[in-house]
């Protein structure tokens, strides 16, 4: 379950790295002097995004009572909900707006992506958490690494809309697959029944 979730998850990373300045150049027709002063802001926002992902995770833990693996998986669904942001990137025509929703959706990506990664220790073993996040790594990476030649194959024939859609979709079904294949026990609980 998490190793989809993240395979599904880090496109968006991906994508916001290696493609945001091309797109911004190519469709938005941005200065490359614009690029320079506004493209960080989706970064810093993600830095955010980094710690407001376990403060979320907290307050579901402390306020509302949620189990730790809820409260985990209630803040990716969180952060995938804001994903929706990096959708609406492709109805916008104004470049700062572009920006702006890139921000929310790099604050979101890393939120999520934080309670994600941090889900591998409360439901494996401490002798299993780091194999369980390399694999769960892999499987981001590569995931990246796919979507990064689907946009470089797709970009100029049907253009960027479509997916960035496609970005805000895969982190709703990311929120999917956690709420339905990862149980709300730790690998101890499960081998203690």
């Amino acid at each position: 379950g998490l190793a989809i979730a993240r395979f599904l998850a880090d496109p968006a990373w991906g994508t916001l790295s290696f493609w945001m300045p091309l797109y911004l150049t190519k469709v938005m027709h941005m200065p490359l002097k614009e690029i320079a002063l506004f493209a960080w802001l989706p970064f810093l926002a993600a830095d955010f995004g980094c710690v407001a992902g376990g403060f979320l995770a907290k307050f579901f833990m402390e306020k509302l009572g949620m189990t730790t693996i809820n409260a985990r998986r209630s803040a990716f669904t969180v952060g995938a909900l804001l994903m929706i942001a990096i959708g609406l990137v492709s109805i916008v025509e104004n470049p700062y707006y572009a920006i702006a929703l890139m921000s929310i959706g790099g604050f979101a990506h890393q939120s999520l992506s934080g309670a994600l990664i941090t889900l591998s220790s409360d439901v494996f073993g401490r002798n299993e958490v780091a194999t369980a996040n390399g694999m769960t790594g892999m499987a981001a990476w590569t995931a990246s690494t796919l979507f990064a030649l689907v946009v470089g194959a797709l970009a100029d024939t049907i253009g960027f809309s479509p997916l960035f859609a496609v970005l805000a979709v895969f982190d709703l079904l990311g929120a999917i697959v956690i709420w339905t294949v990862l149980k709300n026990k730790s690998a101890e609980d499960v081998l203690q029944e």
